[in-house]
């Protein structure tokens, strides 16, 4: 493989670990504001993030899968499930 490819690769690489730290950062900070205020007692804004990270999980979900059906597309596989 030429050293481009390489690059390429790489760079994907770098954005899945990007994109998975910048997830990681954001479900600890919706948990650990709930968390927060359970301690302070305010239940009704602790439980006021659920919303948030269940609509972030299907947020997620819809996201992976399209990246891979773009990957099945692109190996010359037939898309699942239509």
């Amino acid at each position: 493989m030429p050293p481009r490819v390489f690059r390429v690769q790489r760079a994907n690489i770098m954005m899945r670990r990007t994109a998975a730290a910048v997830q990681i950062l954001i479900v600890l900070l919706i948990v650990g504001y709930g968390t927060y205020h359970l301690f302070l007692g305010n239940f009704m804004q602790s439980y006021a993030t659920l919303p948030f990270l269940i609509g972030y999980y299907l947020l997620i979900l819809a996201w992976q899968r399209k990246v891979r059906e773009r990957e099945r597309e692109k190996d010359g596989e037939p898309p699942r499930g239509h």
